[in-house]
């Protein structure tokens, strides 16, 4: 055999390997596999089953995995008992049942980081001091990303992208001395769901551990054209799901529209699913969106 032929057939069967691998995935990983996103879930989503004590936190890593079959898991505060939340071996047997389920925390949802000066209408407020508590939580959680809402001043927009940096800015310091980044999610203020404003305060932060966290359902105006422009610093993707018509399509917004805006971007990383209707039970939400998923990748 000429040696010269021998890179060609190691790639070859690499791919030929990667291609069997992604063929045992269940069909919903399969297909994002195949385009190097990842399928996770938002404990969000089962946020009924947590408040009517049906699902135990604890329990919430096996049961994902074996119900929906997804390994990449993020966690929210308001999911977890408030009591337990800096109890450090809550936390680390909360991580043991991660690892033992063979599933991975990613993220950690923590609440506003406010750039407003007390001036602003935050649709949720939170103290300065919580934000360092969830960056450790996060880092005791083995999380990655710890995500945040913003809220930013009413007015001038370029006056609100830079306070939004300076307010960023040293809880990104902060993060990124865990070995955590920021997932600043649109929310909380009539510019953050605004996906270009997030933008522009990215290009003015410009830090490593700081990024965004698109999320279909908390965009307001043209979601499109805000997906897009936060797809450069994208770090998470939110695939959010409310109400689905007899067909299964998501009833606000053409689903497959921000699918193909995120493939088209060249983002490999993790699509996390968050149902938030009220139509269906919390796990038919979740097998509902992953369903609607699998034929938007299936359709790029």
């Amino acid at each position: 055999m000429n040696s010269a032929s021998l890179p060609n057939r190691r790639q070859f069967l690499r791919r030929a390997s990667a291609a069997a691998a992604i063929a045992t995935l269940p069909s919903a990983l399969r297909a994002s596999a195949a385009h190097g996103l990842t399928l996770g879930l938002s404990q969000y989503s089962l946020k009924g089953l947590f408040a009517s004590g049906k699902l135990d936190p604890l329990d919430y890593p096996a049961f994902a995995r074996r119900e929906f079959g997804i390994t990449e898991l993020d966690l929210w505060e308001g999911g977890l008992p408030g009591d337990r939340l800096d109890d450090e071996r809550y936390l680390a047997g909360l991580r043991k049942r991660a690892d033992d389920a063979g599933t991975n925390l990613f993220l950690l949802m923590a609440g506003v980081v406010d750039a407003t000066g007390g001036a602003g209408k935050a649709k949720k407020k939170a103290k300065p001091a919580d934000h360092p508590a969830s960056i450790e939580r996060c880092a005791r959680l083995g999380c990655r990303y710890v995500r945040f809402f913003l809220s930013a001043p009413e007015g001038d927009r370029a006056v609100a992208a830079v306070r939004s940096a300076e307010a960023l800015a040293p809880l990104s310091d902060l993060a990124g001395r865990r070995g955590i980044t920021l997932a600043i999610e649109p929310g909380a203020s009539a510019l953050t769901q605004d996906g270009a404003f997030l933008a522009e305060v990215m290009e003015r932060l410009r830090h490593p551990h700081c990024r965004l966290m698109p999320d279909f359902g908390k965009l307001r105006g043209d979601i499109y054209a805000g997906t897009q422009a936060m797809m450069p610093h994208a770090a998470v993707i939110s695939a959010k799901t409310h109400e689905f018509d007899a067909a299964g399509n998501q009833v606000e917004f053409d689903y497959f529209r921000p699918m193909r805006i995120i493939a088209a971007a060249g983002f490999k990383g993790i699509v996390a699913i968050e149902w938030e209707g009220k139509k269906l039970d919390p796990v038919a939400g979740v097998h509902a969106t992953k369903r609607l998923i699998e034929r938007a990748l299936a359709a790029l």
